[in-house]
């Protein structure tokens, strides 16, 4: 882990991009990288989000208990990369039309340890751990390392809600006080699959 964070420091401001960060992670092999370091003093049954770099990229791993799930969410302000380092990471992507009134939904994809998951901005994804028995481990890597939740929108699928976050929220939930959101709206989209 060391030498990755050491490679991502020295990475010049000027020349983030999400194509040549996904060059400098592709050097790595995450099968082998020691990060059981900072999982000390966490416990693997619940959701945990442990710092480890904010410059210049955010970079933090989480925990995810078994069948753990992020709300259906935008990536409105920031893109970057999830790496698996153990368990699974299951990716479900949407598309939404906000005219139509449609959320389209992607078939889930499943990546193992090792492998590296793009978030590029605006992308609309629910990530999870799928396992009944086993956490996974995850390393996320963000740019810009500071940003905010304002304007993102949050779905519901299964009850057809949308949310959208202002400048108090600090996590994409549901349960957060009423005032972390501008607006929830119930019967907000139709829900379609593409497969």
């Amino acid at each position: 882990m060391k030498n990755l964070l050491q490679v991502l420091e020295q990475t010049d401001k000027k020349s983030i991009t999400p194509a040549r960060t996904h060059e400098l992670l592709t050097k790595t092999d995450f099968t082998k990288i020691e990060y059981e370091s900072y999982l000390e003093g966490h416990s693997t049954e619940a959701y945990a989000k442990i710092s480890i770099s904010d410059q210049p990229f955010q970079v933090f791993l989480s925990i995810w208990p078994p069948q753990f799930l992020l709300p259906i969410h935008q990536h409105k302000n920031f893109w970057g990369y999830v790496i698996p380092l153990k368990g699974l990471v299951s990716e479900t992507i949407y598309g939404y039309a906000a005219r139509k009134r449609k959320v389209y939904l992607h078939p889930t994809k499943t990546f193992k340890p090792g492998e590296i998951i793009y978030e590029p901005y605006n992308v609309i994804h629910k990530l999870q751990n799928t396992s009944p028995l086993e956490p996974t481990i995850a390393l996320h890597i963000y740019y810009p390392p500071f940003y905010d939740y304002n304007g993102t929108l949050l779905f519901d699928a299964q009850n057809r809600k949308l949310a959208v976050l202002n400048e108090k929220a600090t996590r994409l939930a549901w349960d957060l006080p009423s005032d972390h959101y501008s607006r929830i709206e119930e019967n907000a989209y139709d829900v379609e699959k593409l497969w």
